[in-house]
């Protein structure tokens, strides 16, 4: 338990280290530059162990989204986005509790007892709705078509990739 703990503020500590010093720091250009605002706290809602209850999942998303907050000044939209994602990703994997209990923490993602394509739907798909969601908030929807929907496709695309990176990087199957 207390490693778990461990291990997860060591993920969060590590996500605010890339977003702080990497992402944050990419200039595509003044006009352009509007289009690539990753979010890399999706990673760690993501990546929150699936027996966690719904409770503590959401607690967990707020405070990470507080954090987040008080890190990159965005006024409490990460608060209320990942809140949002940590409520939702209860129901989403409750049914799954049963499939993956006998996985091995320490060697592998627990999404990797899934199919593949089940793994990339639930990334896309929670990528997708947490950029969404802040980004629609944080620009008030103004110029849907032209600003907001072609900036949720590449920081979703974006933080897709480097979450796949990430996951094969922190957790590699196990040789079994």
């Amino acid at each position: 338990m207390f490693l778990n703990i461990i291990k997860q503020i060591g993920i969060f500590i590590m996500i605010v280290i890339i977003q702080l010093f990497l992402l944050n720091n990419i200039v595509i250009g003044s006009r352009f530059a509007y289009l690539f605002q990753p979010q890399l706290i999706v990673m760690y809602l993501l990546f929150m162990p699936i027996g966690i209850s719904q409770i503590k999942m959401t607690i967990s998303a707020f405070i990470a989204g507080i954090m987040f907050d008080l890190f990159f000044n965005s006024w409490g939209i990460h608060a209320f986005v990942a809140t949002f994602i940590g409520f939702t990703r209860y129901y989403v994997t409750a049914g799954i509790e049963n499939t993956i209990s006998a996985r091995d923490e320490d060697r592998q993602v627990w999404t990797s007892k899934k199919s593949q394509s089940w793994k990339w739907t639930y990334f896309l798909s929670f990528i997708f709705i947490y950029h969404f969601l802040f980004i629609m908030i944080e620009t008030l929807g103004r110029n849907f078509f032209t600003a907001v929907l072609p900036s949720v496709l590449i920081s979703s695309l974006s933080v897709f990739v480097i979450i796949l990176i990430l996951e094969n990087l922190l957790f590699r199957p196990s040789k079994n």
